[in-house]
């Protein structure tokens, strides 16, 4: 069979693409743009050559999976169509490999990657040997996907346009549930409803692994056996004694009364201590032994884009973070200052699509109480916005708003106009950290070339 992958780039497609042939008897293709992307060199160490976009590369398919980021104008999808061979979006594919393992969704607002990368390891360390989907590069996978022999198949389920209800899990992590997507999610009530949809599929022998502190919580319902995690006495997986440093954050994990152990991670953040209490409990769950799921994630490194430590220049330590949501923000602020208590933390955020930032603006406002000062690029539009009106709201505007809490506000209508500023204004007692789900990561990248 011929599968062909159209918008091979992106991160989701590359690990589908890795993974296919070892479910499915295929022969894999992929076309993107020229424009250089991290899965690049992916693609490449998995021998998949990536051809540039002409109709003519889909004529000899079986099957073409197609990016969420092309429709049917793109013209290899248009010749796809028009000689009669099956498409499919990539949510769609992903859930039909799925089906054919046992499936691990990770669900959730904010922390999918990191706690899908940690189960992963867990599983592939203790000799699962599962399929690994996740929306990262990540160092201890050796890249965004893992094409395993195994029974599990774990994938990073996204629900903007409840795209993981194509899946079909026998055991769900559901991270957090905030409103987000809201280009096209309504409410948090629409968010929350799209999230039980998807519990409501897992089979009685199933688990459902939830934050306990989510305020919603008892709103998903589900057959499946039910275990919490979290900060709370009350969660059945918890973490106590919580110390962070620049090195990351130790602390000790209790199930119920009972301590099974402690754990350092080579990351800080509140965040990242409840996403390994969440894949402790999965895996716990699903039959490796509380000692092997601890020593598994001791010492994980995190993923690509998550905290991801750039280089140092003039002495500044300069990180980058993918964080797009204000929540998001505010945590990995928080957890800045946590671990480096001593730095100027010194925040440039580029927001991600003008849907977000107009809906979430007051929240982003006051997302940023724990910078010392906030720099702002113009707002980076997706392709799914590429075809919308003129947009009203603006970064410069935005710039306004987060004065009323943080004074120390800029903005800059290029990122180049940013990296010149930061290189005239470092100092040693800094750390500059990049926010945002778009290209402002180009700014520490040239900082320290």
């Amino acid at each position: 069979m011929h599968i062909h992958f159209v918008g091979i780039k992106g991160t989701g497609m590359s690990a589908l693409a890795q993974i296919t042939p070892l479910i499915i008897d295929a022969v894999i293709t992929g076309s993107d743009v020229e424009h250089k992307f991290f899965t690049d060199d992916i693609l490449e160490r998995s021998g998949i050559k990536v051809l540039p976009f002409n109709p003519e590369n889909v004529r000899k398919a079986d099957l073409v999976v197609i990016s969420a980021a092309y429709d049917d104008s793109h013209p290899e999808v248009a010749e796809a169509k028009k000689l009669g061979i099956p498409t499919y979006t990539y949510p769609q594919f992903l859930g039909k490999l799925m089906a054919k393992k046992r499936g691990i969704s990770i669900a959730g607002t904010h922390g999918k990657t990191t706690t899908t990368a940690m189960v992963g390891k867990i599983l592939l360390d203790n000799g699962y040997d599962p399929s690994v989907v996740v929306g990262s590069d990540v160092p201890c996978l050796g890249g965004n996907a893992h094409a395993g022999q195994g029974e599990y198949f774990v994938a990073e389920s996204c629900e903007y346009r409840r795209h993981f209800l194509n899946y079909s899990p026998e055991h769900l992590i559901i991270t957090n549930m905030e409103f987000d997507h809201p280009d096209y999610f309504k409410d948090l009530d629409d968010v929350i409803q799209a999230f039980n949809e998807l519990a409501a599929k897992l089979p009685e022998n199933g688990n459902l692994v939830i934050w306990h502190d989510d305020p919603n919580r008892e709103r998903i319902k589900t057959r499946a056996k039910i275990t919490t995690y979290g900060f709370n006495p009350a969660a059945e997986f918890r973490a106590d004694n919580v110390v962070f440093d620049a090195s990351g954050s130790t602390f000790d994990v209790y199930r119920k009364n009972e301590k099974i152990g402690q754990l350092h991670l080579c990351v800080s953040g509140n965040h990242n201590v409840l996403n390994s209490l969440a894949a402790i409990a999965l895996t716990i769950q699903i039959g490796v032994p509380a000692d092997k799921a601890l020593k598994s994630l001791d010492g994980f490194n995190g993923t690509k884009r998550r905290f991801e430590k750039i280089g140092i220049k003039k002495g500044a330590v300069i990180v980058d973070d993918y964080a797009h949501h204000p929540t998001e923000i505010q945590t990995t602020l928080e957890g800045a200052r946590r671990s480096y208590p001593g730095r100027r933390i010194r925040a440039i955020f580029q927001p991600h699509t003008y849907s977000r930032t107009e809906k979430l603006f007051y929240e982003f406002s006051r997302a940023f109480k724990d910078a010392d000062e906030v720099v702002l690029a113009e707002i980076f539009s997706s392709a799914r916005e590429k075809k919308s009106p003129k947009n009203s709201i603006s970064s410069a505007e935005l710039a306004k708003q987060i004065q009323k809490w943080n004074k120390n506000t800029k903005y800059f209508p290029t990122l180049d106009e940013i990296t010149n500023y930061l290189d005239q204004t470092l100092s040693e007692d800094d750390l500059v950290i990049t926010l945002g789900a778009g290209d402002v990561y180009k700014v520490g990248q040239t900082l320290v070339s």
